[in-house]
C-alpha cells in the first residue's frame, strides 16, 4: 500500500480525537444525545482546525448502527464506509471547483432522493464561500427547509463571504486557533505511535510553526520524521524550518536591558550567515516582546501562547522592562516590520531597530525635546495673533483703570508720553469708528492677498509634493494624484481646492488620504493648509486658468534653469560657461 501522509493518518475519528475545539464538540454531543439535530450547520475558522474532520465525525455519528450517537463505533459498516469515503448517503463537494448555478441545481434534484442506506442524508460543502451569487440563490429555499432526511455541513474560512441570507439559515461553529500546548500533547501521541524519539523542544518548535493549525503541524511532523529518520532533535528542526531557537530571543531581550548594541548586531550577523530567515526573525521577535507585555500586565495565562517553561522564563526577563519601555520597543518593531517589506536592504533596516532598542531613553528624551518644541512653536504663534488683536481701546481702559496716584514730579516727567499715547488712542478710537467698513474690507483684502501667495507657493512646489509621496511609498495615491492631473487650484480663508481633470471617484480616495497630503505640503512648503474640496475646470477663473497654464508650461528662466540642474546633479558635479 502506498505511503499515507501523518495529517490523513490520524484524521480525527470520534469526537475524542478532535483537538482544542471542546465548546464545538460538547454542543454537538449534547444535540445527539438529545435528537435535536439541526438541518444546516456552518463551520468556520482558520485552516487545519477541524472543520471537515469534525463534519465526518458528525456524519457517522447520525448514521452509525447504534445511533445517532455521541460515540460512533467505527466498527460498523456505515463507519467503515464513511471512513473510507465510500458512503453513499455522505456528499462531499467542493465548492471552489463545483461553485457554479448549474451544480447546485444537480444538488436540488438529488435532494429529493431519501439516503439509500443510512439514516440521514449528509451534504458536506467544503470552502462554500467560493460559490456564485447565483449559486447561493438556487441554495436558499433548499437550506431552509431540506427533507427531513437530509443535513447540510457547511465549511468556510471566510465566513465573511457569505451572503446574510445563508448565514441566518445555519447554526454556526467557530472553529479557534489551537494552542501550542494542545498541539504539542497530540504530537507526542503520533511520535509514540510511530515509535520515534523526538526531543521535547523539537516538538515545541514545530507546534510553534504551525501557527495553530493541527494539520500544519502534523505535515511539519512528516517532513522532520524524513529528515530525521529514527529521532528528532532540536537543532534538526531548527535547521529544517528556517527558525531561530527561542533562547536567541531571550539573550536579546537580556541585552537591550544592557544597552549593548554591538552584542545584537553580531547575533543579527550570525543568524545571517546561518541562513536564517530575518523577515521570520524580526516577526517572531516582535511576538516575542509582546508575550513580555502580556506578562508584565498580568493579562490571563490562555492571551500567551507558549509552554509553561517558556512562561516561567518570559517572567523573569519581564521583571527588568516597565510596561512603558515594552509598549515603545513594539512600536519600534511594529515600523521595522514594516518598512522592511520594501527596501531592498531589509538588514540595514532591522539593524537600526535593534540598535534603537539600545538607545531607547535617549531615543525617547529625543522624541520628547521634539514634540515639546513644537508645542512651545504653537503656543508662541497663538500669542502673536493674540498681540495682533489687541486694539488701543484695550490699552486706554487699562490706563485709565491704574488706580494709582503718582507723585507730582513724577506726572511732570511723564505727562507728555503719557498725553501722547491717549491722544494716539483717541485718534486711532476716531478711526475706527468712522471708517469701519474701510477697515473691515482691508481685511478681507488683506486675507485674500494672502491667499494668493499661498495658491502661488503650492502650485510652484507641487511637483516636490509629488515626489514626497512617491519617497514615501504612497504609490495608489501618488497614482490618483497623477490620473486625475490635479493641481492646486485655489485657497479660500486658509483652505486648498484642488482642479480634478479625471474621474469624480478619484476625489474619494484623496479624500481618505488628505491627512498624508495636507502633512506632505507642511514637509514641503511650510503652509498648514487643510485640503477642503475640488473644483471643475469650468469653475477656475480666466486669471486662475492663467496662472496654472503658466505654471505647468511657461518657459524657465536662466536662473530657474540652473537652479534646477543644480538639483538633479549636485552643484559640485556642475560647471556653468557662457557662451
Amino acid at each position: 500500500m502506498s505511503y499515507v501522509a501523518l495529517y490523513r493518518k490520524y484524521r480525527p475519528q470520534t469526537f475524542d480525537d478532535i483537538v482544542g475545539q471542546s465548546a464545538v464538540v460538547t454542543t454537538l454531543k449534547n444535540q445527539l444525545s438529545s435528537g435535536k439535530i439541526g438541518h444546516a450547520y456552518l463551520f468556520c475558522g482558520m485552516r487545519g482546525t477541524g472543520k471537515t474532520s469534525t463534519a465526518r465525525v458528525f456524519a457517522k455519528a447520525l448514521n452509525c448502527e447504534k445511533g445517532p450517537t455521541p460515540n460512533p463505533c467505527n466498527v460498523c459498516a456505515s463507519c467503515r464506509a464513511i471512513n473510507s469515503g465510500s458512503m453513499m448517503d455522505v456528499i462531499e463537494m467542493d465548492a471552489a471547483s463545483n461553485r457554479g448555478i448549474d451544480d447546485i441545481r444537480d444538488l436540488r434534484e438529488k435532494v429529493n432522493f431519501a439516503p439509500s442506506v443510512g439514516r440521514y442524508k449528509i451534504y458536506i460543502i467544503d470552502e462554500v464561500h467560493m460559490l456564485t451569487t447565483e449559486a447561493f440563490n438556487a441554495l436558499l429555499k433548499t437550506l431552509e427547509e431540506p427533507p427531513r432526511y437530509v443535513v447540510f455541513i457547511l465549511a468556510t474560512t471566510e465566513p465573511n463571504k457569505l451572503p446574510q441570507t445563508i448565514l441566518s439559515r445555519c447554526m454556526r461553529f467557530d472553529f479557534t486557533r489551537i494552542s501550542t500546548t494542545e498541539i504539542v500533547e497530540r504530537l507526542r501521541k503520533v511520535v509514540r505511535d510511530l515509535g520515534i524519539e523526538a526531543e521535547d523542544r523539537a516538538l515545541v518548535e514545530i507546534a510553534r510553526s504551525s501557527q495553530g493549525s493541527v494539520r500544519d503541524a502534523l505535515s511539519l511532523l512528516d517532513k522532520a520524521v524524513a529528515y530525521g529518520e529514527a529521532r528528532l532533535e532540536h537543532q534538526d528542526i531548527l535547521t529544517l524550518l528556517g527558525a531561530v531557537n527561542q533562547e536567541v530571543y531571550y539573550d536579546i531581550s537580556k541585552v537591550v536591558l544592557q544597552g549593548k548594541s554591538g552584542v545584537l548586531l553580531e547575533i543579527l550577523d550570525r543568524l545571517a550567515k546561518q541562513g536564517k530567515d530575518l523577515f521570520r526573525f524580526l516577526e517572531d521577535l516582535l511576538e516575542h516582546f509582546r508575550n513580555l507585555l502580556m506578562v508584565s500586565i498580568d493579562a490571563d495565562r490562555k492571551l500567551i501562547d507558549v509552554i509553561d517553561e517558556d512562561y516561567r522564563e518570559l517572567k523573569k526577563i519581564a521583571q527588568g522592562y516597565t510596561k512603558e519601555k515594552l509598549l515603545s520597543i513594539l512600536g519600534i518593531l511594529k515600523d521595522a516590520a514594516n518598512d522592511a517589506k520594501w527596501s531592498t536592504q531589509p538588514r540595514i533596516i532591522i539593524e537600526a531597530a535593534l540598535v534603537k532598542l539600545t538607545l531607547l531613553e535617549l531615543w525617547e528624551e529625543q522624541e520628547g525635546y521634539i514634540s515639546r518644541i513644537q508645542q512651545l512653536e504653537e503656543q508662541l504663534a497663538a500669542m502673536q495673533r493674540l498681540l495682533e488683536n489687541i486694539k488701543a481701546p484695550v490699552l486706554q481702559s487699562a490706563i485709565q483703570d491704574l488706580d494709582l496716584e503718582p507723585e507730582r514730579d513724577t506726572v511732570k516727567n511723564h505727562a507728555a508720553p503719557l498725553e501722547s499715547i491717549r491722544n494716539m488712542d483717541i485718534i486711532n478710537s476716531k478711526e475706527q469708528t468712522e471708517k469701519p467698513a474701510e477697515s473691515e474690507k482691508s481685511k478681507k483684502q488683506a486675507a485674500k492677498s494672502d491667499d494668493a501667495d499661498i495658491i502661488s507657493r503650492l502650485q510652484k512646489e507641487w511637483p516636490k509634493v509629488l515626489e514626497h509621496l512617491g519617497d514615501k511609498g504612497k504609490m495608489k495615491l501618488l497614482s490618483t494624484l497623477e490620473a486625475g492631473k490635479m493641481v492646486p487650484a485655489k485657497v479660500e480663508q486658509g483652505k486648498l481646492f484642488l482642479l480634478n481633470r479625471g474621474e469624480s471617484f478619484f476625489e474619494e480616495i484623496i479624500l481618505s488620504d488628505k491627512k498624508i497630503i495636507e502633512e506632505t505640503i507642511k514637509q514641503v512648503s511650510n503652509v498648514d493648509i487643510i485640503i477642503k474640496g475640488f473644483v471643475g475646470e469650468e469653475s477656475i477663473s480666466q486669471d486662475e486658468e492663467r496662472d496654472l497654464q503658466n505654471e505647468e508650461g511657461r518657459e524657465l528662466s536662466d536662473e530657474e534653469y540652473r537652479q534646477k540642474v543644480i538639483e538633479f546633479f549636485g552643484k559640485e558635479n556642475v560647471t556653468f560657461t557662457d557662451n
